[in-house]
């Protein structure tokens, strides 16, 4: 039982690892409340999902930090590292866009209506191009990992890498089915699934993205 408490305490002090349990907790909620048709579940997890947007207002140092680590790129040549970088970009940009709904939803930034729609379009649309970009490089890296497998001079952890590549290619893949959901209707397949259909997309992410972490642990043991 100790043990169980160590790792869970483990799992929460660190905020990137929180944010995972804290998104599953939201988007298990919603997709409950959808199921069930309660409104109080979903008022839950509208609650903890804003909790969790508010938390995301100090992610520019981690943001920041990646980029600068990862530089321009030039490791992985011209295309991969202009994408990297992209990514990068990407990521600070819509956590700005987070700022400014942050903002516009509790008042203290008050905007025309059509300019405030504007900005929560492009937003989602930060969010969405994230997830695409980091799609795509995800399928990189399983295509590379799936390389490294029929290699005659495979390593020994060559497998781990490879289902934590396929592991975080899906979940990614989950992420832009959830994302692009929230544009507006007619920009590719915004708008057009259900409460239910994009709850369970973002619950499996989040399920995923569970899995993955400690999955990773493996690579490192």
């Amino acid at each position: 039982m100790g043990m169980v408490a160590d790792e869970i305490c483990s799992l929460l002090e660190v905020h990137a690892n929180r944010d995972k349990v804290v998104s599953l907790v939201s988007y298990t909620l919603k997709l409950w409340g959808a199921t069930a048709k309660s409104p109080p579940l979903l008022t839950a997890s509208a609650r903890i999902a804003g909790a969790r947007a508010t938390l995301r207002l100090f992610d520019d140092p981690a943001a920041l930090r990646a980029l600068f680590r990862y530089g321009l790129g030039k490791q992985e040549g011209l295309l991969w590292g202009s994408l990297g970088v992209a990514n990068g970009l990407l990521n600070l940009s819509y956590l700005q866009g987070e700022k400014l709904v942050w903002l516009l939803d509790t008042g203290v930034l008050k905007l025309p209506p059509e300019l405030a729609e504007r900005v929560r379009i492009a937003h989602k649309l930060f969010w969405s191009l994230s997830a695409i970009v980091g799609l795509i490089r995800s399928l990189r890296a399983l295509h590379l990992t799936s390389l490294m497998m029929k290699s005659d001079n495979r390593p020994k952890c060559a497998g781990v890498r490879f289902t934590q590549a396929s592991l975080t290619s899906t979940k990614l893949l989950l992420d832009v089915v959830h994302a692009v959901s929230w544009l507006p209707r007619g920009w590719l397949w915004g708008g057009a699934l259900t409460t239910t259909q994009a709850a369970t997309a973002a619950t499996a992410s989040a399920v995923i993205g569970l899995v993955v972490h400690y999955h990773g642990k493996k690579l490192v043991r």
